[in-house]
């Protein structure tokens, strides 16, 4: 064994409902991705993997494979699908869904907003309106109440900075928008509703689920990535480059821990704000790691890889040593970190098998020198529907096939390997080198 991980330690892989369930009209996604052009596929989410029938199924596999945790999201347009209006159908489904992951012994990590929110929600304003912080506030309270005796591990929001940009700067998300000063406020409302969402699941939520003597755990999901720039000469790259660095990494680790929400990018009006309830609103941090990017101030692409490096099938650069300076980076929170996601689009299973290993190799050689790292959850159990970029991109441990009506799962070499690191607990010497790394 070359690296062992500590006693414990979580091992699992995520969905989000949007992406995995299928059959949902009810959301702003659903209704985004009927606009042409929407998806780089031209193909909207439609039956998705028909796991919102085959949940179970999806569970025996994920527990077969060795894992222990799931990190899954509850759909908040399915259970709330008019304000103050909740459907009795789709909250028994959950707690069907939860209590499958219990008897398969995998412990749920539930996310409360991945991205997506109910039609009555967008049609007010969705994360620009205030008021949609007392909206989401209330409907954590209800699901800690409602499914705390299943559930301990919460997750509020997923990625406020990427929903922000992604849907208010870039415009390639709902609503569509181009505005930096509404992208920077919309973090900030989503920073808000998580600092008073973490106190009301702590009030609401009162069931052990564990056993552990802890009835609720909460945190939020960050997206981490590399913002180096592309010319270190250029000074106009440099400077881009430290501000998105500062916005979209340090200044969203920086507001759970402080309290102050501070926003500040050129041209766009800032958000500087300080809220109760939201300084020491962390039990855990999740961590979503993916990939680093070269930022240039000029030319029509602003991100762009590193010459010569090697690409997922997204085109994102593949860069295992890249959680190494993540974890660095989020231990200002002085709190317990857990990779939330973390993977590759590789349809072929070519490069992911090397890419893993090498990844948790350096994820162990941080814990080793003192970072404070107690799980790994994969993206993804499944091939899904990646948004914008509709089924181009296959991060599954387990290839789905979107063209068979029946949506098949058939197990990637990834799979295997992955299972017997969950089951062992470390990289054994001879599977490094299955995976094709020279030791």
């Amino acid at each position: 064994m070359i690296r062992r991980f500590p006693d414990g330690f979580w091992w699992g892989a995520a969905t989000s409902a949007h992406q995995v369930e299928g059959g949902n009209r009810r959301n702003d996604w659903w209704r985004f991705e009927q606009r042409p052009g929407a998806t780089r596929d031209g193909r909207t989410s439609g039956d998705a993997c028909l796991h919102y029938q085959r949940f179970d199924e999806d569970w025996a596999l994920a527990a077969a494979d060795g894992h222990r945790m799931h990190r899954l999201s509850l759909e908040w347009s399915r259970i709330e699908p008019e304000p103050g209006c909740f459907d009795a159908a789709a909250i028994a489904h959950y707690h069907a869904v939860l209590g499958a992951l219990r008897r398969r012994g995998l412990t749920p990590l539930v996310t409360l907003h991945h991205f997506t929110n109910p039609l009555w929600i967008a049609d007010r304003g969705g994360w620009e309106n205030p008021e949609t912080i007392a909206c989401f506030v209330a409907f954590a309270r209800f699901c800690a109440r409602e499914f705390g005796g299943e559930v301990d591990w919460w997750c509020t929001v997923n990625e406020p900075e990427v929903l922000a940009f992604r849907g208010w700067s870039e415009g390639i998300w709902p609503p569509g928008k181009h505005d930096d000063s509404l992208a920077l406020l919309v973090i900030a409302n989503q920073l808000e509703a998580h600092g008073r969402a973490y106190r009301a699941i702590h009030e609401a939520d009162r069931a052990d689920a564990d056993g552990d003597g802890r009835a609720a755990i909460v945190g939020l999901a960050k997206h981490w990535v590399g913002l180096v720039p592309d010319r270190a000469w250029h000074p106009l790259d440099l400077a881009r480059a430290w501000f998105e660095d500062r916005v979209f990494n340090h200044a969203v680790l920086e507001a759970p821990r402080t309290g102050r929400i501070t926003l500040s990018i050129p041209g766009a009006g800032s958000v500087s704000r300080r809220v109760e309830g939201l300084a020491g609103s962390l039990d855990y941090l999740g961590l979503n790691v993916y990939t680093r990017w070269r930022v240039r101030a000029t030319g029509a692409t602003p991100h762009v890889a590193s010459r010569g490096a090697a690409l997922t099938d997204l085109g994102w650069e593949i860069a295992p040593r890249i959680l190494e300076p993540a974890l660095a980076a989020a231990a200002a929170s002085a709190v317990p970190i857990l990779i939330t996601e973390h993977g590759f689009a590789d349809a072929h299973d070519a490069f992911r098998p090397r890419a893993l290993v090498e990844s948790l190799l350096h994820l162990g050689h941080a814990i080793e020198g003192g970072a404070s790292v107690i799980g790994y959850l994969h993206w993804s159990l499944l091939d899904n529907f990646e948004w914008n970029d509709g089924y181009l991109g296959r991060f599954g441990l387990y290839a789905v096939d979107f063209d068979d009506p029946a949506r098949p799962r058939r197990p990637r070499r990834s799979a295997r390997i992955f299972a017997r690191i969950a089951r062992e607990n470390g990289i054994a010497a001879d599977l490094a080198a299955e995976a094709g790394l020279a030791l």
